[in-house]
């Protein structure tokens, strides 16, 4: 196969094989992206954690958090993450988020959401979060069976 040599360019001239390109023009600095904090500085504890986020989804998050407080009231509120969760006995059991499109449940296990399977339908989910919107926020039966399956993995 015929194999044509590549042009070899000198600061003054420019070979016959290639032509100028124009000069680039600088470009700004890409904007960061949001996360789904959208602006959150790291927070201490769940309280200034949901000062930070907007009132609509701070309502849906507050009773997220009185259920998981219902369903395990001897766990230790904390940051995890760099979102409020729940530590029972050493193993962080449950934790919730406001993102961009709504707000997301986190069980800290990659395993928990798949054992409840049929029970998520409706909701989209990945590997270690369900997301739900505030307009259908996670029922509290539902909320209660994804913290004592959680706890229960924590126990094996």
């Amino acid at each position: 196969m015929y194999h044509r040599p590549m042009p070899t360019r000198n600061r003054s001239t420019v070979t016959r094989h290639e032509t100028p390109r124009p000069a680039r023009k600088a470009r700004a600095p890409a904007a960061p992206r949001k996360r789904a904090s959208e602006g959150l500085r790291r927070a201490a504890s769940i309280d200034e954690y949901l000062a930070g986020v907007p009132s609509e989804k701070r309502v849906v998050l507050e009773k997220l958090r009185q259920t998981i407080r219902k369903v395990v009231p001897d766990a230790d509120e904390c940051i995890s993450y760099a979102i409020p969760a729940f530590r029972l006995r050493g193993e962080v059991v449950a934790g919730f988020a406001a993102t961009a499109r709504g707000c997301s449940y986190f069980p800290f296990s990659g395993s928990t959401l798949g054992a409840l399977g049929d029970t998520l339908q409706g909701y989209d989910k990945t590997r270690s979060a369900l997301h739900f919107t505030l307009e259908k926020p996670l029922p509290v039966g539902l909320v209660r069976k994804l913290v004592k399956a959680r706890v229960a993995e924590t126990r094996e």
